[in-house]
């Protein structure tokens, strides 16, 4: 059984989030809340890097064409008529195509975070993916209000600043692509022992 306060979780900054200078402030939310960085770089991911990264599962991409008709729909909009399609797959493929377009736009911030429930207390400092949902004190809720309803009609993604790997599987999967195993240090932080009593 893994040793759970040496969970590991993939984050990165998106070009978004690096141009508008949030590097520092967003590294120290993570830092502060107790997570060990062990792993960090700037990187300009090229398209075959991002095509491993984000999924082609059929599951994926209707998730995330739902939530683009569900915002359509919340507003009074016709997502057929923005997207040619109302099919939630396509509409997937049409945003992960926008995706890849806009992440490899750009330098991103790609960095690996160790600790007690990492992927799960990522997350939760990171906010919802969509930032217009994400409550305030989360780093998209403070800093975003980009919806799906605005992006899609501009035929791009949502600029939600950040990603952070959804489970720990995906941070498994998407660790290995971003870093080589000695790109990623083990040691101890100074405030451990008040922390966690280690």
């Amino acid at each position: 059984m893994q040793d759970i306060r040496k969970e590991r979780t993939l984050i990165f900054l998106k070009p978004d989030g690096v141009q508008r200078g949030l590097v520092g402030e967003v590294v120290g939310r993570f830092e502060r809340a107790g997570l060990k960085l062990v792993g960090m770089k700037m990187v300009w991911p090229d398209r075959p890097l991002l095509d491993r990264h984000y999924p082609r599962e059929d599951g994926f991409l209707r998730t995330l064409g739902g939530k683009t008709k569900d915002a359509f729909a919340t507003y009074g909009l016709d997502v057929k008529k923005e997207t040619g399609t109302d099919d939630p797959l396509e509409i997937g493929r049409q945003v992960r195509g926008w995706l890849i377009d806009y992440v490899s736009s750009g330098p991103v911030v790609a960095f690996v975070l160790e600790g007690i429930h990492a992927v799960s207390a990522a997350r939760k400092l990171v906010g919802d993916t969509l930032p217009y949902r994400a409550a305030p004190g989360t780093i998209r809720g403070d800093y975003s209000v980009d919806s799906p309803t605005v992006a899609n009609v501009m035929k791009r993604p949502v600029r939600n600043l950040i990603h952070a790997s959804g489970s720990i599987e995906e941070a498994a999967a998407e660790i290995p692509l971003w870093f080589h195993r000695e790109e990623l240090h083990d040691y101890s932080r100074a405030d451990e022992q008040a922390m966690f009593g280690v």
